[in-house]
């Protein structure tokens, strides 16, 4: 399943972490990248992903997941979030 999610910014060297989640469903897998959005220039380094499940008592775990991304270009720059499943 690809999706796309929000509308971001990002200054020139900073990093940062977003999350995304369906509540308790699983996606499974997911390949999340930052898509440049707005004219400008995105140069980025996707440092750091994962999944996390949080148990609910007596209930569906909620799942979220979770990119941190580097601007490396000089100027800062809006960006969407991408994604697919694994697999």
């Amino acid at each position: 399943m690809a999706w796309e999610s929000g509308f971001y910014y990002l200054a020139a060297g900073q990093s940062w972490p977003y999350w995304v989640s369906w509540g308790d469903t699983d996606q499974g897998l997911q390949y999340i990248v930052p898509d440049p959005r707005g004219g400008g220039v995105l140069r980025t380094h996707t440092e750091d992903y994962g999944i996390q499940k949080v148990a609910q008592f007596g209930g569906s775990p909620k799942i979220s997941y979770w990119v941190t991304v580097k601007n490396h270009s000089t100027v800062g720059s809006y960006f969407a979030l991408r994604g697919n499943r694994v697999g």
